[in-house]
């Protein structure tokens, strides 16, 4: 009886937002410690800015949970979301309990504007939160968090497919930004990276790629960025850009991932190169690079080449490679 009132203890005592600490807001419900039932409503009695918790046994060691979040305003951000799933806690002493579940969400508005389904696959044992599998629209990833003081961290990450437009709106409201500009960010991005260390500096290394979008009045075809930094200083070791109409070229530089406004203004002074290779006889400037949707690339080159008398000649040529 003990320990399930204790669950319950802190699943309330985990839901309720900090930022509520000092105001006052309506509670209503019950917790049934005989039956291991309880459900708790905190918010407004009409269903609006209001979440609530169900909890329920559904077995020995098991619990089945569902929360109700009804657009709860969090700082620039409005919150409208169902979760559900299960929780199972294993052992009897409090020292080397474990904690294991999956919770789900059927759907969730940010800002009134729908965000795709997530889920997440953890476990909690030795002060560690593991995280088996959490989605989070295009995103994935896996890792561990200790629950400790230095709160160490060691998460890889996944973009399988995000729209930068979305993950930007949702950045700059948590931020207390402009949510009105959609073409500060736009296109769609992928890649995957490392973030280890300790909480809220941790190391972040890895690659991203974002694909036909925009910054600011920046249109490009594909940028794709080597990274590595810690957070929020993050070290551009190479960034390659190319665009359909204009010139593609190299850059590098750092960038302050904390002014996510000013982003665009950081991304400007970035150092840029144009393409080029060479060797002893031969070098090419590529100033414009396109993609097929066949995997094909071709390019528009200038091609400096020395003949055998020693003499320089320069060529403006096309090559396309074609991709298997």
């Amino acid at each position: 009886m003990i320990r399930r009132a204790w669950l319950i203890t802190v699943l309330l005592v985990a839901i309720v937002p900090a930022a509520w600490a000092s105001t006052v807001i309506p509670f209503a419900g019950y917790i049934d410690l005989k039956q291991s039932q309880a459900e708790v409503k905190v918010g407004r009695t009409d269903g609006v800015r209001s979440f609530t918790l169900n909890a329920a046994r559904s077995g020995r060691g098991r619990y089945h949970l569902k929360m109700d979040v009804s657009h709860v305003p969090l700082p620039s951000l409005d919150v409208a979301a169902l979760f559900e799933g299960d929780v199972k806690i294993t052992g009897d002493d409090p020292r080397t309990r474990e904690f294991s579940g999956e919770i789900k969400s059927s759907y969730i508005l940010l800002n009134y504007a729908p965000f795709r389904d997530s889920s997440i696959r953890f476990a909690v044992r030795d002060r560690k939160l593991i995280i088996e599998s959490l989605w989070v629209g295009g995103v994935s990833a896996s890792g561990e968090i200790q629950l400790r003081d230095k709160r160490l961290m060691n998460l890889n990450i996944e973009v399988l497919s995000a729209d930068i437009e979305e993950v930007s709106a949702i950045i700059r409201a948590v931020k207390g930004g402009d949510t009105d500009d959609p073409l500060t960010f736009s296109g769609v991005m992928k890649g995957a990276f490392n973030v280890s260390g300790q909480w809220p500096r941790p190391y972040v290394q890895g690659r991203l790629a974002a694909y036909n979008g925009r910054v600011k009045t920046f249109d490009f075809d594909t940028i794709s960025l080597d990274i590595d930094g810690q957070y929020p200083l993050l070290n551009i070791r190479e960034a390659l850009i190319t665009q359909s109409e204009g010139l593609s070229f190299r850059m590098a530089g750092g960038l302050d991932v904390s002014d996510w406004a000013g982003i665009p203004a950081q991304v400007g002074k970035l150092q840029k190169q144009p393409l080029v290779t060479a060797n002893d006889n031969r070098r090419e400037w590529v100033f414009k690079r396109m993609r097929s949707a066949d995997d094909s690339l071709t390019e528009m080159k200038y091609f400096f080449t020395k003949n055998d008398r020693g003499d320089t000649e320069a060529i403006l040529g096309i090559q396309k490679s074609i991709g298997f």
